[in-house]
């Protein structure tokens, strides 16, 4: 996998310098994708849920930090971690799946479950977006 590194402007006619930042790494991508999603659930206690809703971000960075974190999530549980209600989410999670960003797959040892994951398409654009936010 590669990742675009952002360069310095040439000063005088020298070369642009590569700039390393942490979110140029795999690991840096998922620490800003973990700060993110913690830094939601703090606003969300702070401030209200009802304040503030973006149920298909929230899917999104769930499923990326899951990825990451090699855990697999049911519906249910991508669900509750939209922090909205389970229609609203349900309703997000189809459109995501309808524009390709997930991908739904059942359960081997429980056909009764579906388990969601992102699709390459949304791992990749997750990390390229996840990539040109500051790390800190």
């Amino acid at each position: 996998m590669s990742y675009a590194i952002p360069f310095v402007r040439p000063v005088n006619g020298l070369r642009p310098v590569p700039v390393a930042r942490p979110s140029d790494t795999p690991e840096g991508v998922v620490a800003v994708a973990t700060r993110l999603y913690a830094l939601r659930r703090q606003r969300d206690q702070t401030l209200g849920v009802s304040l503030f809703s973006e149920p298909a971000w929230d899917i999104l960075l769930d499923l990326f930090i899951s990825h990451h974190a090699g855990r697999q999530l049911s519906v249910s549980a991508v669900c509750i971690g939209a922090c909205a209600p389970p229609a609203t989410a349900l309703r997000y999670l189809a459109i995501l799946q309808e524009v390709g960003l997930v991908i739904r797959t059942r359960d081997e040892s429980d056909g009764r479950r579906s388990h969601i994951h992102l699709s390459a398409t949304g791992r990749l654009r997750m990390t390229e977006l996840l990539m040109d936010l500051p790390s800190r």
